[in-house]
């Protein structure tokens, strides 16, 4: 099995070019698409074969990927990754190998930064859905609940069954994605096999803060999780809200992250979205800071 991989950007090139130039080489890739959610021109020295795809917007992380999807929306599989995101041969040939397993829809490495093991398999607390990311990754190749989305793997079949939400832009769409797949049947699995993130560098952490509140409510609300979507409500206006006011006036953080919460929550309640298309206006904390 071969992939059509997606590298979805933002930033300075220079990883994006590297990281696309050797999946053109790879045997294990049939194809490779660099979505520029920043606009940004086409590199001179990006190879002709590789495409370079620019949105008429920034659709996020899920949202680009998909712009891509759509320039091949036959593919077998899918590699979406981050661009600042490095994996070996053999690293992609595992994850391919164990896609193309029985009802196998989603497959991740093992994510490891400078300080080891940065993201494995994923699960959710019982009451107010809060993301755990760093299980081990365990001797062999398993499944679980959820992988995290800077690598993976998709089974061209299950990404059309059960699709990706836009909507979440920024955090919590990997999540989403491996629920509804395995609600439809399809197997998660995370290889112990690595792949190198050396990320953060591209959107500062006061960026994320919105995201935070907002998409784990939406994503209750997406599985209709009544009581444990009033819960995280309750925990954000409650405990994370007051926690970021606290944060901004004790380190004098600027641009300050408590509004950037105080709006999480707002739109974490307020109407969904129609559709799974990011919304016209993201991103949203484009409004109240700079992008």
């Amino acid at each position: 099995m071969r992939a059509f991989a997606v590298v979805v950007h933002w930033g300075h090139p220079g990883p994006a070019v590297a990281l696309a130039s050797w999946l053109a080489d790879s045997p294990s890739v049939d194809g490779v698409t660099v979505v520029a959610n920043d606009a940004g021109p086409r590199p001179a020295d990006l190879a002709a074969e590789i495409g370079w795809l620019v949105p008429d917007r920034n659709l996020g992380y899920a949202g680009g990927f998909l712009a891509a999807v759509e320039t091949r929306p036959d593919a077998d599989c899918y590699l979406l990754l981050n661009n600042d995101v490095r994996l070996t041969e053999d690293t992609l040939g595992e994850c391919l190998g164990l896609a193309a397993g029985e009802r196998v829809g989603v497959v991740a490495p093992t994510l490891v930064n400078d300080d080891g093991i940065q993201s494995a398999a994923g699960t959710l607390s019982r009451l107010l859905a809060a993301p755990r990311v760093l299980e081990p990754a365990g001797p062999t190749a398993r499944n679980v609940d959820w992988v995290t989305g800077a690598a993976l793997v998709i089974r061209g079949d299950c990404l059309r069954e059960v699709g990706l939400d836009g909507r979440y832009f920024l955090g919590f769409e990997d999540v989403d994605l491996c629920y509804r797949a395995r609600d439809a049947g399809w197997r998660v699995v995370l290889t112990p096999r690595p792949a190198w993130h050396r990320g953060g560098g591209s959107i500062r952490g006061d960026r994320y803060v919105f995201y935070i509140v907002r998409n784990r409510l939406w994503f209750g609300r997406s599985r209709r999780w009544r009581a444990r979507t009033a819960l995280i409500a309750a925990w954000s206006a409650l405990y994370f809200l007051p926690r970021m006011v606290v944060g901004d006036v004790v380190r004098g953080r600027r641009p300050a992250c408590a509004p950037l919460a105080l709006h999480g929550l707002i739109d974490g309640l307020a109407r969904m979205p129609p559709g799974r298309a990011p919304r016209a206006d993201e991103p949203r904390p484009a409004r109240w800071i700079s992008w």
